[in-house]
């Protein structure tokens, strides 16, 4: 014989068991980790170093700049392996009709966003030349899957010129210096040269 609950009182709801959490490098299995409770005071409190503006870029015939098609694909690291000629546009932008090559990386946003850069610049509807397109791997080689790759080849197209730049994993580490290693990256590096100087 079963009993009946009492109808006045509310059966506590049962929360379903959720799937353990993936394990984290960084938070393990923990969902979040928490800090000071009021940031804004504690890093009040910290000195603050006060940074030297970055001096204006002497623009010059040779002044070629570099442009990322989205966020984090290594135009100021390219610029700082390059000579002053080969300017970051996060230092200075471009000047009106100024020669600019633009960076991506292999990620399907910033490939996307390089084709409708080069789409606007072929109608005219940018302030800088764009004269040729730098793709930077954002993961290993065998890491690209072939649509990655098929639409990349043709993004490469559509600008007069197109290098890629072989994934660095060394470079994404905690002060990191990256160097010019590889003879493809030396080989690209002497192109952009060459292209701030010769034009092509």
């Amino acid at each position: 014989m079963t009993t009946k609950g009492n109808p006045f009182i509310t059966e506590p709801e049962v929360a379903p068991a959720e799937d353990p959490i993936d394990d984290d490098p960084i938070l393990g299995h923990r969902e979040s980790l928490r800090g000071p409770q009021n940031i804004q005071q504690t890093l009040a409190e910290e000195p603050v170093k006060e940074t030297e503006p970055a001096a204006s870029v002497t623009v010059t015939t040779a002044t070629l700049w570099l442009v990322g098609a989205s966020g984090g694909v290594g135009t100021t690291t390219l610029a700082g392996m390059c000579s002053d000629d080969v300017v970051d546009e996060s230092d200075q932008r471009p000047t009106w009709a100024g020669r600019a090559l633009l960076v991506c990386s292999t990620s399907g946003s910033s490939l996307e966003a390089a084709q409708q850069l080069a789409r606007k610049s072929a109608s005219g509807q940018l302030a800088y030349e764009l004269v040729g397109l730098v793709i930077v791997h954002d993961r290993p080689k065998n890491r690209l899957t072939k649509p990655t790759l098929d639409f990349a080849r043709g993004v490469a197209r559509m600008f007069p010129v197109a290098m890629t730049i072989p994934y660095e994993a060394s470079w994404r580490e905690v002060g990191a210096t990256p160097q010019s290693s590889g003879t493809r990256l030396k080989s690209v590096l002497r192109k952009i040269e060459k292209i701030a100087h010769t034009g092509h």
